[in-house]
């Protein structure tokens, strides 16, 4: 009498597709181990992951970890008929002791105590099969977590179809209305980037938006206490650019939950937006005070400092603050706003740019000079004729024609100050700070006397890479060599 044919599902194999996170839950679920031994396991492979489990749900099993990326071995393979474990267990024996098969005599009827532990085992699998089963089950069931993953990760269909398919079977759930209004936001802003922005438009009006606070209206229908969905109204409300209703949105999910340092952002952004400078500042305060860490809240700071108040300083403590945050190590714009801080800031510690560039010539002027430099004989050869050359090029503000001159010059004679000061120039001025810092840390390596590059460095390593260290080092040695007129400014 056969019974019904148990399989063993085993973790072969996991590639740069794989679903890491996934499958190390799926392992820490399957085998009851805590995630951090889950993925100690998983370095190990292969990994049995399950035996005699029926075929229903060991298909269950593979198809959830395919899904993941990983590659699994089903042994038996499905719909092949293995051997009974004891005639598979015979078989083993006798290969091991190279022995013949011999006729295995059976007796009649089973002990009690045998029965009794049989009966045991079964109950005890029976149990094991169906709480896996559920796990399985529960991996391919769609949830509001799962559909907020996928609009996060930018697949709409996906997403849609989760939703959706939610919706009926609770159709007056908040949180599910709310998702499809984040949901059509995302379309909406997908949509924006992919056309840059060119069918925003004056008003902003994309249909996606239209739908997104329609239904962000029908959650809060069912909910009228959620800040959240308000607040997402007030974000749907801004992109349209109708900032007075986004910004009565924002205020009443200010008023329902004043401890989120969310709401206050919102309303911050929107004031913004809406040219209330000083109020949107008292916003992002208020974020702050609930959490003094707020990421969000001290970018926005820097950013309304550095942008709108045109306050500098200011703007460097909310950014550094920011960048020390975990969102901060890796936010997309963190590039752009210390290049624009350092470019804000490094006007203050050097004359206006016209003084520290050669004045413009007339034309006329300009080639005279150039041919008579151009047909010297030791121009290949001299320093100062390439530096002479590059300033006369720089006066008519043909820069790469100045910058290799420069170059020329420096390769002619490494010890050419001049010329690395002038090529230190022209990258600040174009806000080419990794340029400028290596050529002026070249020259200070050179033991260079000149403060201007220990004071630029300073303020480069302070303002655009926010190294407090390096900075203070360079100003130290800035200060050693006597300073200059900015001396008092950078000491404050």
């Amino acid at each position: 009498m056969s019974g019904e044919v148990c399989y063993s599902v085993i973790l072969e194999k996991l590639t740069s597709q794989t679903d890491l996170r996934g499958v190390v839950g799926a392992i820490s679920n399957i085998l009851g181990v805590a995630k951090k031994d889950a993925v100690e396991k998983a370095k190990k492979l292969p990994l049995v992951l399950v035996e005699n489990l029926p075929e229903k749900e060991a298909r269950l099993m593979v198809d959830m970890l395919g899904s993941m990326g990983a590659e699994v071995r089903v042994t038996p393979p499905f719909g092949v008929l293995p051997l009974s474990d004891y005639e598979e267990n015979l078989e083993r024996r006798l290969k091991e002791r190279s022995l013949k098969p011999q006729k295995v005599k059976q007796k009649n009827g089973i002990h009690i105590g045998c029965l009794a532990t049989m009966v045991l085992l079964l109950i005890g699998f029976a149990a094991f099969a169906s709480l896996r089963y559920e796990w399985i089950i529960a991996q391919f069931k769609p949830s509001p977590e799962k559909s907020d993953k996928l609009i996060q990760k930018g697949k709409m269909s996906e997403a849609r179809k989760s939703i959706n398919s939610q919706l009926k079977e609770k159709p007056d759930d908040t949180e599910l209305w709310l998702l499809q209004g984040k949901l059509y936001i995302g379309i909406a802003r997908k949509k924006m980037d992919s056309e840059q922005w060119k069918s925003y438009g004056e008003r902003g009006a994309l249909p996606e938006l239209d739908s997104a606070i329609v239904f962000f209206r029908k959650a809060e229908s069912l909910d009228p206490k959620e800040s959240e969905t308000l607040r997402w109204i007030s974000i749907a409300e801004q992109m349209q650019l109708d900032l007075s209703d986004a910004e009565i949105a924002a205020r009443r999910a200010v008023n329902l939950d004043p401890a989120n340092p969310d709401n206050w952002n919102q309303l911050g952004s929107v004031l913004t937006d809406d040219g209330q400078i000083s109020q949107a500042e008292q916003a992002f305060y208020n974020a702050l005070k609930s959490d003094p860490n707020n990421a969000p809240a001290l970018k926005n700071l820097a950013i309304l400092n550095l942008y709108y108040t045109k306050d500098g300083e200011r703007a460097a403590g909310f950014l550094f603050s920011f960048l020390n945050t975990k969102d901060g190590e890796s936010d997309v714009d963190s590039y752009q706003l210390r290049v624009d801080l350092a470019s804000a800031m490094i006007g203050d510690f050097n004359p206006p740019w016209g003084k520290l560039t050669p004045p413009p010539l007339p034309f006329e002027e300009y080639e005279k000079r150039r041919i008579a430099i151009s047909q010297n004989p030791n121009l290949k050869d001299d320093p100062l004729l390439q530096e002479e050359l590059g300033i006369l090029y720089l006066s008519r503000n043909e820069n790469q024609a100045a910058e290799d001159c420069f170059v020329k010059a420096i390769q002619l004679n490494s010890s050419v100050e001049s010329s690395r000061k002038m090529l230190g120039i022209m990258y600040m001025k174009s806000a080419n700070y990794e340029a400028a810092l290596k050529i002026m840390q070249i020259a200070a390596d050179n033991g260079s006397k000149d403060p201007f590059f220990w004071k630029n460095i300073g303020v480069l390593q302070k303002y655009y890479k926010a190294n407090a260290q390096e900075s203070a080092k360079a100003f130290n040695k800035y200060f050693a060599l006597g300073g200059d007129q900015y001396a008092n400014r950078i000491r404050r």
